[in-house]
């Protein structure tokens, strides 16, 4: 069929809602839009007017097979032209405000447990204190005088913006099945993102990762027997040893760079995962993985902003003596600094250097996938 878009910007920039009245069918839909609308528009209405709108009126026709998209806050009309079927479908930006917010609450709670605590009221007696019960308030008082220094120390010290922007969410990889069209070229595989991909992507991901082994081979291998659950266990499955960035980005390390590792970011070994639902054990497969989730603790879910899973032969001893340094907690973008002479080794870097089993690795450079997923990341040092 025929579709009329009637459609005229409204005048609140970058709404987190919409602001239109389609859903007035329910006062409290009605109340929630107007609270957040007015937030940016104090006098924000529902009134279709000069003092609601931007710019004049446009006419959009839509026929079978058009796609249109259209920003949140815009004023709109649908008329159909001819009896037709269509689908809407509402996206949810990620805005600057949640993605900061999220991540300090990640960093937060790896920080001190004393934010991990349940807020509580705890009531005092009235004799005792006259001001009442403001226990809890004295509490958050104390963990808000204390941010700016743990913001500070994160922005200077543990990569800021690269750590809750890792290149994987700026550099995002090809995917399967689609096509390079500067050189013409079909992409029969893929490296992997992180984020969502369509039900072909899907499909072809999850057969490569049932067919993974060598295909020669005709022993029955335990990663060819892995049931359903394991293989969904892995999701996007990246190659550390032969791992190529997409264009545009590089790993490079600049003059004078200290390594910084990600606070965000964790490892752990696909054996810890796999083996008490599985039953089987996978520490010593070859290749062996490892999950690497980034950016993870913001939200209800615990849903990462980047998992990946790593596979390696060559850098089995590096990948377990990173995950040595995070059970110590010991930094180790810290520790390769100093190895390096980036930075003057403090009596507490050499004590960390006696704590951990392999002094060899604290001067390796890490693989590119690493930081191309925002588990390292480089920081070129002013002079």
């Amino acid at each position: 069929g025929i579709k009329k878009w009637t459609l005229r910007r409204g005048n609140i920039r970058h709404p987190i809602r919409a602001t239109t009245p389609h859903y007035c069918r329910e006062a409290s839909v009605v109340e929630n839009q107007l609270k957040v609308a007015r937030m940016s528009c104090k006098d924000y209405g529902f009134e279709y007017d000069h003092n609601n709108t931007l710019g004049e009126e446009k006419e959009i026709y839509l026929y079978p097979g058009d796609v249109l998209y259209f920003p949140s806050g815009m004023w709109h009309k649908v008329e159909s032209v001819e009896a037709g079927v269509s689908m809407n479908v509402s996206l949810m930006g990620t805005t600057w405000a949640s993605l900061v917010c999220n991540s300090l609450q990640h960093l937060l709670l790896g920080h001190d447990e004393r934010w991990r605590e349940v807020v509580t009221f705890r009531a005092t007696s009235v004799g005792s204190n006259p001001s009442g019960g403001d226990d809890g308030v004295r509490r958050l008082q104390t963990l808000l005088g204390e941010l700016p220094e743990i913001i500070q120390k994160f922005t200077n010290e543990c990569g800021g913006a690269k750590s809750l922007m890792p290149p994987a969410l700026c550099y995002p990889q090809q995917r399967i099945g689609e096509v390079d069209e500067e050189n013409e070229n079909w992409i029969e595989d893929e490296q992997g993102t992180g984020g969502d991909a369509d039900s072909d992507v899907d499909d072809a991901a999850e057969e490569s990762i049932c067919n993974y082994g060598d295909e020669n081979d005709s022993d029955t291998t335990k990663n060819e027997q892995v049931d359903e659950d394991d293989r969904s266990t892995w999701g996007i499955l990246v190659s550390l040893d032969d791992f190529v960035g997409p264009p545009g980005w590089s790993f490079d390390e600049p003059s004078n760079a200290s390594l910084l590792k990600n606070p965000l970011a964790s490892l752990i070994p696909m054996a810890e995962v796999t083996t008490p639902v599985t039953g089987s054990d996978l520490r010593t497969d070859d290749p062996k993985k490892y999950i690497l989730n980034v950016n993870y603790a913001g939200n209800e879910m615990c849903e990462s902003h980047v998992r990946v899973v790593l596979e390696t032969t060559d850098h089995i001893d590096l990948m377990d003596w990173y995950i040595e340094c995070e059970s110590k907690v010991i930094d180790a973008g810290k520790l390769f600094c100093q190895v390096k002479g980036i930075v003057k080794q403090t009596k507490e870097k050499k004590e960390f250097l006696e704590n951990v089993s392999d002094k060899k690795y604290a001067g390796s450079v890490p693989p590119s996938a690493l930081f191309y997923y925002g588990y390292f990341s480089w920081n070129e040092r002013r002079s």
